[in-house]
């Protein structure tokens, strides 16, 4: 089966380090969104997956608190990231990837997230494949199996339990009741650039990777065979919402957009007005013209005229509203062609 983009939408889903969410959405509406775009159900068991999911992310309480931007907080950062994390959760994918899921959060809160994603792993058979930054040792201690690069070279493959006495076998000197990650950290730091000391390190890392994981990693690859899903044989399509679900959704979400956010639609009907005077002065009387050098003046003059002023207009309405710039990021795996036909 080859891996491209309508396999990743049938069986995978990512989530950015950067939460990409439709701000003005409540946690509700968000995955209630999600869920008419993803899945074929009937509407009553897609609200029950919604509400199941909630109670599962712990987000019962804020459940019918809008979402928030970057400039107005409303949820936490830690139901933030819990909402990302169930807008993907909605199609039951097999496996889950996230970007540094932790960033940004306290040592609690980065803890909850991580025993979050163990659970789903555990408990409901995902699998979890994640980047973290500096993870304490309670957050490490959730890992099933790790991965440690060094200067790109891949260091460390295997059990999250193993690590530490790989380090040991490769004659580094561990300290007691130390962070693992933090100790991984300090051990494998390259300074640029590059010295003599960082060159013997990462010979020596990449001789004992080579001789004591590179055999068994190989073995255990040639072992894992996956059969063809069911679905992907048939043909199906990955993008599961019919044309006229997509176009109903997303007019729904920009009624939800110009009722909270009323100063947007004020902006925009204001471009609108302010380009319409700006052209209307191209065509007045043009009949009347006959040399058509003062004809192509006019419509030049009247159209840099026309454009300047819709720019700024584009910027203002930008400032008001920072969801565009990532709306594709976000609904890529979800709509088709349709959404790129309806304005904001």
């Amino acid at each position: 089966m080859p891996v491209n983009q309508d396999t990743f939408a049938r069986y995978a889903a990512y989530v950015m380090q950067d939460d990409v969410l439709f701000s003005h959405f409540t946690v509700v509406e968000a995955l209630t969104f999600s869920a008419r775009l993803k899945l074929t159900t009937p509407e009553a068991e897609q609200d029950a997956d919604v509400t199941r999911i909630i109670a599962e992310l712990g987000l019962t309480h804020v459940c019918t608190n809008q979402i928030g931007s970057v400039h107005r907080k409303i949820l936490s950062g830690g139901e933030r990231k819990r909402t990302s994390i169930g807008v993907e959760l909605i199609s039951n994918p097999s496996l889950i990837m996230l970007d540094e899921p932790t960033s940004g959060l306290d040592s609690f809160k980065a803890r909850s997230i991580c025993k979050l994603l163990h659970d789903l792993a555990t408990q409901k058979g995902k699998t979890i494949v994640s980047t973290i930054h500096s993870p304490s040792s309670e957050a490490f201690f959730y890992f099933d199996r790790l991965i440690l690069m060094a200067d790109g070279f891949t260091v460390f493959q295997g059990d999250a339990g193993a690590s530490m006495q790989h380090f040991k076998d490769c004659n580094f000197t561990i300290p007691k009741r130390c962070n693992p990650a933090d100790f991984f950290m300090k051990a494998l730091d390259i300074k640029y650039p590059k010295q003599d000391d960082d060159h013997r390190k990462l010979d020596h890392l990449n001789r004992m990777y080579r001789s004591l994981l590179e055999k068994r990693i190989a073995t255990e690859d040639r072992l894992i065979k996956l059969p063809i899903p069911a679905d992907y044989a048939r043909g199906d399509p990955s993008y599961k919402a019919s044309t006229w679900i997509q176009l109903q959704q997303l007019m729904n979400r920009s009624w939800i957009l110009a009722q909270r956010e009323p100063r947007i639609s004020r902006a925009k009907i204001g471009q609108t007005i302010i380009v319409v005077l700006f052209l209307m002065p191209t065509f007045w009387q043009l009949n009347q013209y006959i040399n058509i050098d003062k004809i192509t003046a006019k419509v030049d003059a009247c159209t840099a005229a026309g454009d300047f002023t819709s720019d700024h207009c584009t910027h203002v309405i930008d400032k008001l509203s920072n969801d565009n710039a990532a709306n594709y990021e976000m609904f890529h795996s979800m709509v088709g062609a349709m959404y790129f036909l309806c304005v904001m």
